[in-house]
């Protein structure tokens, strides 16, 4: 299955090489506000979703872009195996020729992710994991970071910058990491600040607002580098649902941060995000 997994995110990856600071204004749309689309997220997803078909005509996908033959997470089964495609995480780096966006590929079989697959073409780096089998970078077995104490901790963020009626309680939080951490990050890929995390380059990662495309894969890297990754309320159930996620390579560290997003949690029973 890695293999296959593989294969789809090179493929991926090389129609977004080809156009990667060649995207012009005309290419984009606006999905909704600040959250934009462009021809070669289509394009790519269109070509991962045609070579899963070729080969598990019978599973279910779940693409961002909502190409022909993918399922919405409302439509899901959760008794059918899933695929979670994110064409382009980081879509907004990728069309200011930012080179911080990857193809993030998930295999979800029993509810959970069993297969992981996140791949930054631009600097050709290759994350994959296992399920109880470990994480790789570019077939180099890797392990997340030791790190324990919050207070040397390097962490990435990302606000959610859509929904302007939860900024202000979105910053208080950023200020309470900032002054409880080494210092904070902010990529713009969920799907790479996760990688980053299972492999040891990051210490912790949290944001409130992301959806499974975003995150599918990367939890399961981080738990595979031997890290946890839950939502803000501590739970790994419904990845499918997924719209928030604390991840560190320890459990110490993971408790700690954990505490410090709580104030965030009644979001997630109040619109947009309930």
């Amino acid at each position: 299955m890695l293999g296959l997994m593989t294969d789809l995110a090179k493929a991926g990856g090389r129609i977004a090489r080809e156009h990667f600071s060649a995207v012009k204004d005309q290419d984009i749309t606006v999905k909704g506000s600040r959250d934009y689309v462009s021809h070669v997220d289509r394009q790519v997803e269109a070509e991962v979703v045609r070579r899963i078909r070729a080969r598990h005509p019978d599973h279910q996908i779940l693409g961002e872009e909502a190409s022909p033959g993918t399922v919405t997470a409302d439509a899901y089964e959760a008794h059918r195996p899933l695929w979670v495609v994110d064409p382009i995480d980081g879509t907004t780096n990728f069309i200011h020729g930012i080179p911080t966006f990857a193809i993030s590929i998930a295999f979800i079989d029993g509810g959970q992710p069993r297969f992981a697959t996140v791949y930054n073409p631009v600097t050709d780096e290759l994350f994959t994991a296992e399920r109880g089998a470990g994480v790789w970078l570019n077939g180099e077995r890797r392990y997340c970071s030791p790190r324990a104490e919050l207070g040397r901790a390097l962490i990435a963020t990302a606000m959610p910058f859509r929904f302007p009626a939860v900024h202000d309680d979105a910053l208080r939080v950023f200020d309470r990491v900032q002054r409880a951490c080494d210092d904070q990050r902010r990529g713009g890929s969920a799907a790479l600040d996760l990688a980053y995390v299972a492999v040891g380059r990051l210490d912790a990662y949290y944001e409130l607002g992301i959806y499974p495309w975003d995150t599918a894969a990367g939890e399961l890297l981080v738990r595979c580098g031997g890290g946890v990754a839950t939502d803000f309320r501590g739970s790994t159930d419904d990845v499918v649902h997924r719209r928030s996620i604390v991840a560190a390579g320890t459990t110490p560290l993971h408790e700690s941060l954990l505490a410090e997003v709580q104030p965030l949690v009644p979001w997630l029973e109040r619109p947009p995000f309930g």
